[in-house]
């Protein structure tokens, strides 16, 4: 089957690769010219991990990993730790996979080294996606800078953005949660001396929180910071000031004013999601990743999402059936899962960002939870 993927992220690559790996001929293409190197650090749970050994790609990210022994969650004004969850062996032996940390620029360096070795995949750069014409819904035509491309099975992994969600599922955007995500990357050593540089810190703060961990084998510091109801942000990468993110952590204990206070080049973008909807596919064209569930980033799934679309839609196209059979046998399969993602990413933003009684509430409860039942609660992500 020939197959058109249209943006070369997380999942258009995860997805090309699986594809292939299954004798499908596919193409991806990328509006920007070359392979992005920008982007924040991300966290791979063993889902996420587990699917990059599906698709033969783990080997070549495991080395540009972090290995956290632990996340440590702490009061963004006294730094108290208020829990301590352990990521070490035990945990890896729980779900069969380990927990790292990682540049997004990493991981899509990965995936297209993993691309690169399929002689039926091809990337294209430079292809800016103008329309999909589903008039005949069986032979899908995507239109790039003017010009049109036929093929078997379309398939939308855009973003939240996404173009060909216009098309395939007209009237869902994004919805604006009023929260700005602020993130940057800074040297290594930006990580002030007390903090464990094998951990992921997050910082609880009243109407904001902040995390911080070290990606690109140790080099560089990430960190990002979520503030509800700041000022309207342009875009998605509008330039920021280390200032603006420190006014929302007022009174900041001196891990987190260093970390925040660290050499870096700030940007911000409006936190987005969408809401769960019914109809990732029309015909011969199909959503996946972001396009299709954009979740808030409070659960850390968004990767592992993207990743697992790709493993399940190859494996749902696998077996013969009719095209539009498979894809709603693999929205069937994905929406739940997702949809839970992107429900519990939001509610777990309110949480992270409580103030007053409520705050006290939640410390109390993060104290008097054992590990053990922290790392249940957390197994139906995980699992999956």
């Amino acid at each position: 089957m020939r197959i058109a993927i249209t943006g070369a992220g997380i999942a258009g690559l995860a997805a090309a690769i699986a594809l292939a790996s299954r004798g499908h001929e596919v193409s991806v293409h990328e509006q920007a010219g070359r392979l992005e190197a920008i982007g924040a650090g991300l966290q791979l749970g063993p889902n996420a991990v587990r699917a990059l050994q599906s698709l033969g790609a783990w080997d070549a990210m495991a080395p540009r990993a972090c290995a956290p022994d632990a996340i440590l969650v702490h009061d963004a004004r006294t730094g108290a730790t208020r829990s301590s969850l352990p990521l070490g062996s035990r945990f890896e032996a729980r779900f069969g996979a380990p927990y790292r940390v990682a540049h997004r620029a990493d991981l899509l360096k990965a995936l297209a080294d993993a691309a690169a070795t399929l002689d039926n995949v091809s990337v294209v750069h430079g292809q800016r996606l103008t329309g999909l014409d589903l008039s005949d819904l069986a032979a899908p035509r995507l239109q790039f800078n003017g010009t049109a491309q036929a093929c078997d099975l379309a398939i939308g992994a855009d973003g939240v953005r996404s173009l060909m969600r216009k098309s395939i599922a007209p009237g869902i955007e994004p919805r604006q949660t009023g929260d700005v995500l602020y993130r940057a990357l800074s040297p290594a050593s930006a990580l002030p001396p007390g903090m464990d540089p094998d951990a992921v810190h997050m910082f609880l703060g009243a109407g904001a929180h902040a995390v911080a961990y070290l990606v690109s084998g140790g080099k560089r510091l990430n960190i990002v910071a979520s503030v509800a109801s700041a000022a309207p942000v342009e875009g998605w990468n509008a330039l920021a000031t280390r200032e603006q993110v420190l006014a929302a952590f007022p009174g900041a204990c001196e891990a987190l004013h260093t970390v925040l206070s660290a050499r870096a080049n700030w940007l911000a973008w409006a936190a987005a999601d969408l809401e769960p909807f019914n109809g990732w596919s029309k015909g011969h064209a199909v959503l996946i990743g972001d396009a299709a569930h954009a979740t808030l980033p409070h659960l850390a799934q968004g990767a592992a999402m993207a990743l697992e679309d790709a493993v399940e839609l190859a494996a749902q196209l696998g077996d013969g059936e009719a095209v539009p059979a498979s894809l709603a046998r693999f929205e069937a399969a994905r929406k739940d899962r997702t949809s839970r993602i992107v429900l519990g990413s939001r509610t777990q933003g309110r949480i992270y960002k409580m103030s007053g009684p409520a705050a006290i509430a939640r410390n109390l409860a993060m104290k008097l939870m054992p590990p053990s039942r922290q790392i249940e609660r957390l197994a139906w992500i995980y699992e999956g």
